[in-house]
C-alpha cells in the first residue's frame, strides 16, 4: 500500500477541453509517497518535483503554501517521466491512500492528459473520509494537522510539502491500524455517503444500473457487463464504439438490432478489499447522441499524447 500526497498549480481552462483530457486546470508539480506494509510501517519513500507543461507560471498562493516557485521547477522532469519513475518505484503496488479526495481527482485528470491508462488499475482510498467516518462519526472534512493533534501525533516536516504530508498521513494510518483499518471501514464509508443525483446532462435514457463486485481483472469488466446487457436487450449485442474516458468514467456504445446503448463504468475500492467494485449503467441513446459520443472519442484519440511529452499540446 502507498500513501500519496500531491501539490499542484492551477489556472483557467476551457470546460470542453477539460472533458476531452486536452488540457489541465490543476497540474501536478510535486509527488510525495510512502510505501508501507500492512501495519502502516514505512518501507521506502518517493519525492519528486514535476515541471508543469500547461499551467507553467506558479501562482503566488501556491508558492506561499508550498514554497515552490516557477524558477525552482525549471530543468525538472515533466509528469510523464516522473510518473514512469514512480511506477518503477511502486513495483506493481496499486493501492494508494490520499488524505482527501482532491488529490485523487487531480491525479486522474493528469493521467488522462498524458495518455496513461494507469488510472483504471489503481485502487484509491480517501483516508480523510475514513477518519471522519470511523473515528469522528462525521462526514465533515478534517485538516491533516487537526487529525494529527487529535491522535496526539507530532507533525513531521512542513505542511504542504508532498512528502511531509504523505509521512504525516502515514503516521495516522499506522496509528489507526494500517490496511486493516481501511478495509474494515471502507464499506461503512460507502453506506454513509449520500447517493449522487443523476446527472440530467447524461446522454440517453437510463435502462439499468448494476454494481459488479470485487473484480480483480480490471481490464475485463466488459466480460461481466456484456452478458447482463445481452439479457437486457433480449438479443445479441455488438460493440460499435470501443471504450474511451470522459469525466473519469469509461464509456462504450453497443448496438442490438435497431437499438443503441451507451454503457458507462465507474470504479471504487471493493467493499471486501479485493479488487474493485464497478458501477455500470446502461443508457438507450439515439443516432444524434451516438454521433456526439463518436466526436468525443475521436477527439480524445486525436489528442492522445505520446508516452513521453517534452512540449505541451498546442491548441
Amino acid at each position: 500500500m502507498i500513501v500519496m500526497d500531491l501539490e499542484w498549480n492551477y489556472g483557467t481552462a476551457d470546460e470542453d477541453a477539460l472533458r476531452l483530457g486536452k488540457t489541465l486546470k490543476f497540474e501536478i508539480i510535486q509527488i510525495g509517497a510512502v510505501m508501507v506494509d500492512k501495519q502502516g510501517n514505512t518501507i521506502k519513500t518517493f519525492d519528486r518535483l514535476v515541471a508543469p507543461a500547461v499551467q507553467t507560471e506558479i501562482k503566488q498562493k501556491v508558492t506561499e503554501l508550498t514554497g515552490i516557485t516557477t524558477a525552482r521547477l525549471k530543468g525538472k522532469s515533466g509528469f510523464a517521466k516522473v510518473w514512469k519513475d514512480f511506477c518503477e518505484w511502486k513495483n506493481g503496488e496499486n493501492e494508494i491512500v490520499f488524505w482527501g479526495n482532491c488529490d485523487r481527482s487531480v491525479l486522474l485528470s493528469n493521467l488522462l492528459y498524458y495518455g496513461f491508462s494507469d488510472g483504471e488499475q489503481l485502487v484509491l482510498y480517501d483516508l480523510q473520509a475514513l477518519f471522519g467516518c470511523a473515528v469522528l462519526n462525521s462526514s465533515q472534512q478534517t485538516a491533516l494537522g487537526s487529525a494529527l493533534e487529535s491522535l496526539r501525533l507530532v507533525p513531521y516536516g512542513q505542511y504542504h510539502s508532498a512528502l511531509s504530508d504523505a509521512v504525516n498521513a502515514t503516521a495516522i494510518l499506522r496509528t489507526l491500524g494500517g490496511r486493516e483499518f481501511i478495509i474494515k471501514n471502507q464499506p461503512r464509508l460507502l453506506t454513509k455517503r449520500p447517493k449522487k443525483k443523476l446527472n440530467t446532462a447524461e446522454e440517453g435514457r437510463l435502462l439499468l444500473e448494476k454494481t459488479f463486485h470485487s473484480i480483480t481483472e480490471i481490464g475485463g469488466v466488459q466480460s461481466f457487463f456484456e452478458p447482463e446487457l445481452t439479457l437486457q436487450m433480449k438479443a445479441p449485442i455488438t460493440e460499435i464504439l470501443p471504450g474511451f474516458y470522459r469525466n473519469h468514467k469509461k464509456i462504450w456504445v453497443y448496438q442490438s438490432q435497431d437499438r443503441l446503448v451507451k454503457v458507462t463504468s465507474r470504479s471504487r475500492p471493493a467493499e471486501n478489499g479485493k479488487g474493485k467494485d464497478f458501477v455500470v449503467k446502461f443508457f438507450q441513446i439515439n443516432h444524434t447522441q451516438l454521433d456526439t459520443l463518436r466526436q468525443w472519442s475521436g477527439r480524445q484519440e486525436q489528442n492522445k499524447p505520446k508516452y513521453f511529452r517534452k512540449t505541451p499540446r498546442k491548441g
